[in-house]
C-alpha cells in the first residue's frame, strides 16, 4: 500500500465518521414533533406532587449559558426542567426562566401506530 492509498483511505474514513456524527447530531435536536412538550408546571410543583428526581445533567452549550436539566418520574409521567445557571451580575443579558417539559408520545409516532 502506498502512502498515496493510505491517505485516500483515511480521508474517506474521516469523512465517513463526520457525515455520521452530524446526522446523530441533528437528530439529537428538538424538533417540531419532539417527544417534549412545554408544560406550566414547575419543578417545585413536581416534587411537591411527589415525582422523585432520576438525574441532573450539567449541559454548557458552548457560549450559550449554561444550564441543568432535572428528569423527574413517578409512576409512568416524566418531565424534564431546564434549569439555567444564572449569569454573573456583570453579565448584560439574563438567563432564560426555568421551563419544564412533559414526555409525550411523538406525533410521528401516534401516527405510525396507527397505521399498523
Amino acid at each position: 500500500m502506498t502512502f498515496r492509498t493510505a491517505a485516500l483511505a483515511v480521508v474517506t474514513a474521516s469523512i465517513a465518521l463526520f457525515t455520521a456524527a452530524s446526522a446523530l447530531t441533528t437528530n439529537a435536536q428538538t424538533t417540531p414533533d419532539s417527544q417534549w412538550r412545554a408544560s406550566p408546571i414547575t419543578l417545585s410543583t413536581l416534587l411537591q406532587d411527589g415525582y422523585k428526581i432520576v438525574a441532573v445533567v450539567n449541559d454548557a452549550r458552548g457560549n450559550a449559558t449554561p444550564a441543568d436539566t432535572i428528569f423527574v418520574q413517578r409512576d409512568q409521567s416524566a418531565f424534564k426542567c431546564i434549569d439555567p445557571q444564572q449569569p454573573d451580575a456583570k453579565a448584560k443579558t439574563p438567563a432564560a426562566p426555568p421551563a419544564c417539559f412533559e414526555l409525550v408520545q411523538p406525533s410521528g409516532a401516534a401516527a405510525a401506530s396507527e397505521a399498523k
